[in-house]
């Protein structure tokens, strides 16, 4: 068996012990982390071959740390620990991206065997991150942390492309500041820290973000931040692109 790295991003720390001793036994290289704060600012640092996330975990969801992961680090697949059995909540884990779902309390052996077939998948699937991302005049391109504003092209620094890329895949959806914290820099930020406020305010001004252009970056104070997009700007997410720069 090839030596996988395995993340288990799990506060329970008796659960962790004996899951550690199990599948370090089978052969994986196995690290926990009690949070989501600990995990994100790791990964960043270092990709994993399989993440192991519960749906309950200290700083953010478990589904927020799979969406985090199926955003900015595709070729990580992920299986879900959950005691929810509902089909509502199941399908929620895979639409964020996760690969399986193991339900609570867990049998090793079947864990074992998701984990094998998970890794089987992947390794046979050779994923990359998307090349492009449109919404109304804007092209995103991660390859080159650049923005293509009508043809124009925006050199944005690594972090601030990385929040316009978290703005830009979740149109109309209202991120806090936690999780903008979080997913950008793996940490939880005071209540009256201002970084987060300072990022945004640069990042709409070098976008030249305006609601006369069908998107705007507005704030919930106190909460935190939507990318607002009309219908016209969402149906030109759904088209060709028509730009080869």
């Amino acid at each position: 068996m090839s030596n996988y790295n395995i993340a288990i991003v799990e506060d329970d720390t008796i659960f962790v012990a004996e899951l550690e001793e199990f599948l370090s036994g089978l052969g994986y290289t196995v690290k926990s982390y009690n949070s989501a704060q600990t995990f994100l600012t790791a990964v960043r640092q270092k990709e994993c071959d399989l993440l192991i996330v519960d749906w309950s975990i200290p700083d953010l969801t478990g589904i927020e740390v799979i969406e985090y992961i199926r955003k900015f680090h595709p070729d990580v697949p992920s299986i879900m620990l959950t005691a929810r059995n509902d089909r509502r909540d199941i399908i929620r884990g895979l639409e964020a991206g996760a690969d399986d779902f193991v339900s609570k309390p867990v049998d090793p052996e079947v864990l074992s065997l998701r984990i094998k077939s998970v890794l089987r998948r992947y390794n046979g699937d050779v994923r990359t991150r998307p090349e492009s991302l449109v919404l109304g005049p804007y092209l995103l391109r991660p390859s080159t942390s650049t923005v293509y504003f009508n043809n124009e092209a925006i050199i944005l620094p690594k972090r601030e492309f990385d929040m316009a890329m978290l703005f830009f895949t979740n149109p109309n959806r209202l991120l806090s500041r936690q999780y903008l914290a979080a997913t950008l820099w793996g940490k939880v930020v005071d209540y009256q820290s201002r970084t987060i406020d300072t990022h945004v305010a640069r990042l709409r001004k070098n976008l030249k973000l305006d609601p006369a252009l069908g998107i705007s970056l507005n704030a919930l104070y106190g909460f935190g931040y939507t990318l607002q997009a009309d219908a016209y700007s969402m149906n030109a997410a759904k088209e060709p692109l028509a730009m080869s720069a």
